[in-house]
């Protein structure tokens, strides 16, 4: 099954239609997620939920599921 990927974005960009609009999306969050930042926020992968921009791709996706 093909793959697309994209970028996290910024909680103040929305994700266009087009980018989210296939079976498998694969989310690239290096950005965020490595290097320095991580030690301001060192919970791990299962509370990486908690950042603004995880929280805003997941409910960009509950909305676009209506």
């Amino acid at each position: 099954m093909p793959q697309f990927s994209t970028r996290l974005l910024p909680t103040g960009t929305d994700y266009p239609q087009e980018v989210l609009d296939h079976r498998l999306v694969n989310i690239d969050a290096d950005w965020l997620y490595r290097g320095s930042r991580t030690r301001l926020h060192p919970s791990g992968a299962h509370s990486d939920f908690l950042r603004p921009e995880s929280a805003h791709l997941l409910l960009t996706l509950a909305e676009r599921s209506r």
